[in-house]
């Protein structure tokens, strides 16, 4: 993503009588600033814990495991830009653009149905230059149940993503989905070996696989 902030500009006529600031500030040719290059460590870096204290890792009690339960594959259109290049400052970071989603499909464990078309993925670039992964949509499954997802998460490298997906889903099938924790992953583009319909040479999909904690 192309990454701009807003420049302050220097105070004109400073010293002058009002009028004589005013005349000039009309008459001076607006320039607008250079975006500034994106901050150091966005999406290059993948962070590590300490080290581990004296004597190693204590003994884990409750281990946790991890299954695989689906793969989402949605595509988006060309990302849709938020506003001038020249000002791109939010209240949370740097958000350029959007990336709107036009459809999909998924796939897993006793669960299968398409991505609707609608919401989006709305990245951002937070102060400390890392990058947050937002996207909100929903799925439609094989029997006409929708499924909200909110996939949220951190990328690392344009190759590793990290992600905590959580579901809204009615009724008592596929309770589970809002029953349980999940973490997920995302490549892109999509792996070649991964059959996904065709929405178009302007059109980008990422494959979601999805794990479940236990």
């Amino acid at each position: 993503m192309t990454v701009s902030r807003r420049n302050a500009l220097g105070a004109i006529g400073v010293g002058l009588p009002l009028a004589a600031a005013a005349t000039r500030a009309l008459a001076a040719p607006v320039v607008p600033p250079a975006p500034p290059p994106m901050p150091t460590g966005a999406a290059i870096h993948e962070p590590s814990a300490p080290p581990l204290p004296p004597g190693g890792a204590p003994e884990v009690f409750d281990k946790v495991g991890l299954e695989w339960v689906m793969n989402i594959v949605p595509f988006c259109s060309e990302p849709e830009y938020m506003g001038s290049a020249q000002d791109q400052v939010a209240s949370d970071g740097y958000r350029n653009d959007v990336w709107p989603v036009i459809g999909g499909v998924f796939y897993g464990r006793g669960i299968k149905g398409t991505v609707i078309p609608g919401g989006g993925d709305f990245p951002v670039i937070r102060p400390d230059g890392v990058v947050v992964v937002d996207a909100l949509y929903r799925l439609k499954t094989d029997d006409n149940q929708q499924i909200i997802i909110h996939n949220k998460g951190l990328g690392y490298t344009e190759e590793k993503y990290r992600l905590l997906p959580t579901f809204e889903v009615p009724g008592a099938k596929y309770a589970w989905l809002r029953e349980s924790v999940f973490v997920a992953t995302l490549t892109f583009p999509v792996p070649p070996s991964i059959k996904t319909p065709d929405f178009g040479p302007k059109a980008n999909g990422r494959l979601i696989q999805v794990f479940r904690l236990t």
